[in-house]
């Protein structure tokens, strides 16, 4: 054995000074490989872990065994670690200020390797030439791209969106949904809760869905309504899923008014009894029981005078307490206090506050620019923790590369801290097979979420038992601890917490 191995070593150092002689790479340049050893490997199928060595050659996995160093290899010391394959957030907004901000740091240091954007009905357009610049600009981590569904209602109805569209207005859509689905998008996106696509039909929603199924494509939604009628927004993902022919997930899954608290039985019957007919319906969730997004949404309606409807809205998230003014840019002195405090500071009512908000950022009175955002308490821990547990629901942090809300910074290591090694909601395999192996295979990326030979070296290393969240409402963008190391294609992109620099990350396109 001793003699084989001097042997492959010798050729090994023959084939660096042949490159160099032939005028190709340094033999400093030329990719070794790198063996990560002795650490448990949890392989992302829901198996139970165990401790091998992975061996990585260039962009791919090799080799997984008890395994000997090569003359010349790295050799990188996993022991008392996890190693697994590389997070994939299924509902990510890592797209904005990306090309500005490529070490894309907040993902890349809670383990995830891959992001899938163009979420909420929102996505780049064209996809073609956003790909393009991903691809000359480098960045650290994969992005995946779903076409937005209120990007495609902008480009064709302008800012007359407020109504139902036209049968043209549809095959218009149809015809760019097609082009985005050639270019390579996981299939259409909506956020029907925002504008524009809070005005659109059911029908129109399916057209296009078909569009996005016949090139094998998923829908993606950020439903109708997450509060009192949660469930007819629930019934209409699954219509379109089922008349568009197509596989459907709900984004984000929660149950955010009193009303619905501690039915999430309820909701993953019904899932159930979709999947039971034939159809192909999942969801992914993040890890708190309270929600980033714009105070509009705190009502079903646009019509903002309305102070019987903001009554309603606040009496069933439980009070203007649990509302926190995240960002403001009318007045910055309001950021980061609740509702509650507002009120008292400007001796207003919690309803009026609420209304010069929305007044001053979406009505008449807003200035060019102008925006809020609030983070919104108003989840039980009893419905979370049921969907978390359940086996057609995978892990996302909705969240952006310089976050207001902890999820962006902190979702996938409080899983592994909270419902893992604290909760015992989730073994480790059936976490890290959430967060790897389904995601995987709900968005089609064959060559990645697994550790095995032939795969694509995404992997993350953590100490299981001290991996944990840090970020918090005051320090959103707080990163975790116990996360050493991080690998995209191959390259190490995080070295004992600290972003490298390197940007192997790829575009992602659906096949």
């Amino acid at each position: 054995m001793r003699i084989w191995r001097i042997w492959w070593g010798l050729i090994g150092v023959w084939l660096a000074l042949l490159g160099g002689a032939a005028g190709g790479a340094p033999a400093s340049d030329t990719p070794a490989s790198l063996l990560i050893r002795g650490g448990t490997v949890v392989d992302g199928t829901g198996t139970k872990g165990k401790v091998e060595d992975v061996r990585v050659q260039g962009e791919k996995i090799v080799a997984v065994g008890r395994l000997t160093p090569l003359a010349g290899e790295r050799v990188l010391d996993a022991k008392g670690l996890t190693v697994t394959p590389g997070f994939i957030d299924t509902h990510s907004h890592a797209d904005g200020g990306l090309l500005d901000d490529p070490d894309a740091e907040a993902m890349i240091r809670q383990g995830i390797t891959t992001s899938v954007v163009g979420q909420d009905g929102s996505s780049h357009f064209p996809l073609r030439d956003w790909f393009a610049q991903l691809e000359a600009r480098h960045v650290a981590l994969n992005i995946a791209s779903f076409v937005g569904h209120g990007t495609m209602r902008r480009q064709v109805m302008g800012d007359d969106y407020k109504r139902a569209a036209t049968p043209a207005e549809v095959q218009k859509m149809q015809a760019l949904v097609a082009q985005e689905m050639d270019t390579g998008a996981m299939g259409l996106s909506s956020g029907l809760e925002y504008d524009p696509g809070f005005y659109s039909t059911t029908d129109e929603l399916v057209a296009l869905a078909q569009v996005a199924g016949r090139h094998g494509g998923l829908y993606i939604s950020h439903v109708r309504d997450e509060g009192d009628k949660v469930f007819d927004a629930f019934r209409e993902l699954i219509t379109i899923g089922r008349e568009g022919h197509l596989p459907a997930q709900i984004s984000h899954i929660k149950l955010d008014t009193t009303p619905v608290w501690h039915k999430a039985g309820d909701a993953l019957r019904l899932m159930d009894a979709a999947n039971r007919a034939g159809q192909d319906v999942s969801a992914d969730v993040y890890p708190y029981t309270f929600w980033q997004s714009t105070i509009t949404v705190l009502i079903p309606t646009r019509n903002w005078d309305d102070r019987a409807a903001w009554t309603k809205g606040l009496a069933e998230v439980g009070g203007a307490g649990h509302i926190l003014l995240t960002s403001y840019t009318p007045d910055p002195t309001w950021q980061g206090k609740t509702v509650a405090e507002i009120a008292d500071m400007t001796h207003q009512d919690p309803v009026t506050v609420i209304q010069t908000v929305v007044a001053r950022t979406h009505g008449k009175e807003a200035q060019p620019g102008a925006g809020e955002s609030v983070v919104v308490t108003a989840m039980t821990e009893d419905d979370l923790t049921k969907f978390i547990a359940s086996p057609r629901i995978m892990f996302c942090t909705d969240g952006s590369l310089h976050p207001s809300h902890p999820r962006g910074a902190g979702s996938f290591p409080r899983v592994l801290a909270r419902y893992v090694r604290e909760r015992h909601v989730l073994t480790l395999e059936q976490a890290i097979h959430k967060m790897t192996g389904l995601p995987a295979a709900r968005m089609g990326f064959r060559d990645r979420g697994a550790i095995r030979p032939g795969m694509k070296a995404d992997l993350v290393l953590f100490d299981a038992r001290t991996v944990r969240d840090t970020a918090t409402t005051a320090q959103p963008a707080s990163p975790p601890v116990g996360l050493p190391d991080v690998f995209v294609n191959g390259v190490q992109v995080l070295d004992q917490g600290k972003s490298t620099g390197a940007h192997p990350g790829e575009v992602l396109r659906r096949t």
